[in-house]
């Protein structure tokens, strides 16, 4: 007894929040005919993203994930919550499976596997 367990097998959860909105919606805009108009459009655009990213990361703060950024991209990890749990939890919350990228890496610890 007063052996401790040590995982055989650990996991990261990555989730990768992008701030840029879907390109489809800038090729329509850019269709158009260039205005201040639609400068202002894409400035609001942009500013939407970026706000639905910061709620989805005050979500994923509640559940002890961390983040990192790389050029457009917020990444959030976690090595306590699975990456199904974060998806059930973010699509609750309203987000669309299309606003995220969840990665699920395991890494094998040392004994058996």
């Amino acid at each position: 007894m007063g052996q401790e367990k040590t995982a055989v097998v650990t996991h990261l959860t990555r989730v990768a929040l992008s701030l840029m909105p879907e390109a489809e919606v800038f090729n329509e805009l850019y269709a158009q005919e260039l205005t201040p108009d639609i400068v202002r459009q894409v400035g609001k655009i942009k500013a939407q993203r970026a706000e639905r990213v910061a709620a989805m990361m005050e979500l994923m703060t509640d559940q002890g994930f961390t983040f990192q950024r790389d050029k457009q991209i917020i990444f959030g990890y976690s090595n306590t919550i699975e990456a199904y749990e974060i998806k059930r939890d973010l699509i609750r919350a309203g987000f669309a499976d299309r606003e995220f990228q969840i990665y699920l890496e395991y890494t094998r610890g040392w004994g058996m596997l």
